[in-house]
């Protein structure tokens, strides 16, 4: 018997050695920040178009296209604040196009700035739009990361009702797979929306979600991908913890009550307090639904919102000026080897 606890002595001696000593020969398995990417939304207030600072909230006022040291802010903010490993981001503007591709000139500044690994993707047109029609849906990730596999358009119908239209800019699916030590790991699905503005436009919301939800495994089976980690996430211009004067629910929460029960969970909660500038700092619009298979690969089932100065409100406009009227919301999935049949 005392040679045995001799023997456990020594072996926990062993592992605790290899905690403070990487080179006792003994592995601790432990999960490095290397071992995870960061994915964000962020409505990001129409980069490299006309028009930006209208929306009412902190610093509103027209704003005049983001200079060089802004764009290089921004680049600093994506990489040393944020971590983004893929950001699914709303309203860019098409300044120009080459051999077809929808290109920003303020994209191609902060790719530039993140590194030679960084890549877009803009909704694709024939021809580029004028004014506000010219705001889309765009993806910006690490290539030496993830591995963009596939990206189009989710093909459901812009309908006009109740008054008003489903979106603001057309749904961009895109379907990406990370890499581990050189390999294909994990595979997933982003839907990047922006749903009609307006949070009194609830019902269409609902419907806008329903269609999309409803649509996405048709789209994914025309492209024969079978994916079943599946993430719905930016601007839905809708808040279900917004209250009237009496303290009442002001909107209807059925987006979500069915999502729910589709299985899908908001990561935004009533403690993010406002994800946009509003004059009130009230506007929950921004959100992140994860499915339950996505669920299986996040060891921490929160996301975070960035909020510049620790949330001091009082530089809010200022930080507007180069950055946002909407925060940047992140979570993390694991990298893993892939456990899906994906075609």
């Amino acid at each position: 018997m005392n040679k045995l606890i001799s023997t456990v002595i020594l072996l926990l001696s062993a592992l605790l050695a290899g905690l403070s000593s990487p080179n006792t020969g003994v592995a601790i398995a432990t999960v490095s920040l290397e071992e995870h990417i960061t994915i964000t939304t962020w409505n990001i207030e129409n980069i490299g178009g006309d028009g930006r600072g209208f929306a009412s909230g902190f610093g509103r006022g027209n704003k005049p296209l983001r200079t060089p040291a802004q764009l290089q802010a921004i680049a600093d903010l994506i990489r040393d604040e944020l971590g983004s490993t893929i950001i699914a981001i709303q309203e860019v503007s098409i300044t120009h196009q080459v051999d077809g591709d929808s290109r920003c000139a303020p994209l191609d500044t902060i790719a530039a700035e993140l590194g030679d690994d960084w890549e877009y993707f803009i909704q694709q047109v024939d021809d580029i739009p004028e004014g506000h029609d010219n705001l889309f849906c765009a993806y910006m990730w690490d290539g030496s990361a993830v591995n963009m596999l596939e990206v189009l358009p989710l093909n459901v119908p812009n309908l006009n009702l109740a008054g008003a239209n489903l979106f603001d800019r057309s749904p961009l699916v895109g379907y990406f797979e990370t890499i581990k030590d050189g390999h294909e790991g994990n595979d997933f699905v982003l839907v990047n929306v922006h749903m009609k503005s307006g949070q009194g436009n609830e019902e269409n919301h609902l419907i806008a979600m329903t269609l999309i939800e409803h649509g996405l495994t048709r789209n994914l089976l025309q492209n024969e991908i079978k994916e079943s980690d599946r993430i719905i996430l930016g601007d839905f211009n809708d808040n279900p913890y917004a209250l009237s004067q009496a303290g009442n629910q002001r909107y209807s929460d059925a987006l979500y009550v069915h999502m729910a029960f589709k299985k899908y969970e908001d990561l935004v909660t009533e403690d993010f307090h406002s994800t946009r500038m509003d004059s009130n700092l009230t506007s929950i619009i921004d959100h992140i639904l994860v499915n339950v298979s996505t669920r299986g690969h996040m060891s921490d089932v929160e996301a975070e919102i960035f909020l510049p100065n620790g949330g001091d409100s009082s530089t809010f406009a200022e930080w507007r000026q180069t950055f946002s009227d909407h925060f940047p919301i992140s979570f993390q999935l694991r990298i893993e080897n892939d456990d899906d049949v994906d075609f």
